[in-house]
């Protein structure tokens, strides 16, 4: 494996969110339950008393519930639906942290967004001429908007904005800066 490939390996691993901890944890619980009924099983093979609850007892209840038993069942029932919801939720959802990589010469490098959304907010605060306090930015992908306040009476040039943010994300490397949307509020705040 050659050491760019290995240093996009590392970057994507230090991006996307594992989820070997959901796996082990269902695997742990299939494990569990499948060593019980095997235990029980062994048990009933050899003639001994079942460690919690005989396998044909519990098939035979379960065919022909009684009040106490179907209420069991319903909590039972109950806890793995939300345990199925939590695993679905976790193999759809986005396996993306809030970080990007940048493209270096000597190695690997990740960086949180946002540190992208500040210097994206301090490089807005320098070219729109007010206070870093006044500005606020979200770096997401290649996208990166910019909300700016301006003092009041003091007007500002959104594209002399949008620029200098550019440039500023766009020293990082590959896609950085390369989608900015600034949005400039109507009113301005006193100095």
């Amino acid at each position: 494996m050659s050491t760019e490939q290995l240093e996009k390996r590392l970057r994507r691993r230090s991006i996307h969110r594992s989820r070997s901890t959901a796996v082990a944890i269902t695997l742990v619980v299939v494990a569990l339950v499948a060593a019980w009924i095997g235990t029980e099983a062994v048990l009933k093979a050899i003639g001994q008393r079942p460690l919690l609850a005989d396998p044909q007892t519990v098939a035979d209840t379960a065919l022909n519930p009684d009040a106490a038993f179907t209420t069991i069942a319903e909590v039972i029932a109950a806890a793995l639906v939300i345990l199925g919801i939590i695993l679905i939720v976790l193999a759809l959802g986005p396996g993306r942290q809030p970080r990007s990589g940048i493209d270096r010469d000597r190695g690997a490098v990740v960086i949180d967004t946002r540190i992208l959304a500040s210097t994206a907010a301090n490089a807005a605060a320098l070219a729109a001429g007010v206070p870093e306090a006044n500005t606020s930015a979200s770096a997401r992908g290649h996208r990166t908007q910019v909300h700016v306040v301006p003092l009041s009476g003091i007007p500002v040039d959104t594209h002399a904005v949008e620029h200098a943010v550019q440039d500023r994300l766009s020293r990082l490397g590959g896609k950085h800066g390369s989608s900015v949307q600034v949005t400039v509020e109507q009113k301005g705040t006193l100095a």
